[in-house]
């Protein structure tokens, strides 16, 4: 399992979703199905599109402070947060 970082938008402002998944497609699929809080529906448009790639995440450096609390969409049934979740891949 991999955690992605997608960059978008939430009420015009700046945020950051944060997923995990197997691959990217099974990361757009999933995304596809499921409620992504506030995010603004254009923003995530060019990931589907293919426009823009989510980012791996491999590590706590990666991920500013704010977000390590995020709770991560995707293939999450154990509701890992960011931190939490990479803790565990160490």
């Amino acid at each position: 399992m991999k955690l992605y970082r997608l960059n978008v938008t939430a009420d015009g402002e700046p945020t950051a979703i944060f997923a995990l998944a197997k691959d990217v497609d099974s990361l757009l699929h999933a995304l596809e199905y499921e409620d992504h809080g506030e995010a603004d529906e254009e923003s995530l448009l060019p990931y589907f599109d293919g426009d823009k790639k989510p980012r791996v995440i491999r590590s706590l450096d990666e991920v500013p402070e704010d977000y390590l609390d995020f709770v991560c969409l995707g293939d999450n049934p154990d509701g890992y947060t960011v931190a939490e979740f990479l803790d565990q891949q160490t």
